[in-house]
């Protein structure tokens, strides 16, 4: 197959067709603008495709590289909000991620498979958000730590996300944590992650995969902290992800009221002191299903 066409489809986004153009694969890069490593992986494989170095034998192929333009040209995470918390149909209120986010669902929904792109903030074991259902296809890829039950958080700030989103309408997606915003490295991890996905979807040739670790932990969410005030403090010295924290153990202080372990858990995703604010979420509690 070839591609018959590629060309700037909405705002940011890049569209790649082949002789058999569904079903549909978009990926997301860029939400946030300080996750460089993601935007090298995704012009990556744009130029790869557009120059014909690889090519697409399978399905219609979206590549959103620049999610959210306007955060990018003023360099900063977000412009007004983090627009990864407004994927929903109906918000009252108005800003230009909200507008962005609509353009970007109007992707989602003629879209049958989503690979969303990230990056933690300092080097942290990389990882995968999955559901249930898609924890096989998951596991093919060669992530070593996999999460699932994303949908079972309450709290309303992260259910707005893209990955509850694509739960709300019965798609299949994925969504990769790598490394470091702006390693060198990880970028070219980045690249062999989508190389991986789309060799997985036979979208590619298989020769392009690598699997780098054949383990897997596999865990399950359990709750998200909400933090209450803007007075807070980690108690843990070097607190990190993934760590276990056992049954008892004083995390952090919120305000003046210490937050301790209700039983054993393991921490993922604590965000940094100066990065936390009022009524957002601090860390998630998780369970380790299997090794």
């Amino acid at each position: 197959m070839i591609i018959e066409n590629d060309y700037l489809w909405v705002n940011g986004a890049y569209l790649f067709d082949t002789e058999l153009a569904w079903p549909t694969l978009v990926i997301f890069s860029w939400i946030h603008w300080d996750e460089v490593s993601w935007i090298v992986a995704n012009k990556s494989i744009y130029e790869k495709l557009i120059n014909k170095e690889i090519l697409l034998n399978f399905w219609r192929l979206i590549l959103v590289v620049e999610s959210n333009k306007e955060a990018i040209i003023q360099r900063k995470r977000f412009v007004e909000y983090n627009m990864n918390r407004l994927f929903k149909d109906w918000i009252e209120w108005d800003c230009y991620e909200i507008e962005r986010s609509k353009e970007l669902r109007k992707i989602l929904d003629e879209s049958d498979c989503l690979l969303d792109l990230h990056s933690t903030s300092w080097p942290s074991i990389p990882f995968m958000y999955a559901e249930k259902c898609n924890l096989n296809f998951a596991k093919s890829l060669w992530i070593s730590h996999i999460i699932y039950g994303w949908d079972n958080i309450s709290n309303w700030n992260v259910s707005w996300d893209t990955e509850n989103y694509v739960n709300r309408n019965w798609w299949v997606w994925i969504t990769f944590e790598a490394w470091n915003h702006d390693d060198d490295d990880w970028a070219k991890n980045s690249f062999q992650m989508i190389l991986n996905f789309l060799s997985v979807l036979w979208m590619i040739d298989n020769k392009y995969f690598s699997n780098i670790t054949e383990w897997k932990n596999i865990i399950c969410i359990k709750d998200c902290y909400e933090n209450k005030s803007w007075m807070f403090k980690y108690e843990l010295a070097n607190i990190d992800n993934f760590q276990f924290i056992k049954f008892w153990t004083l995390i952090w202080y919120d305000w003046q009221e210490p937050v301790i372990a209700k039983e054993d858990f393991i921490l993922v995703m604590p965000t940094a002191e100066y990065a936390i604010k009022q009524y957002a979420d601090v860390f998630f509690i998780w369970k380790l299903m299997n090794t």
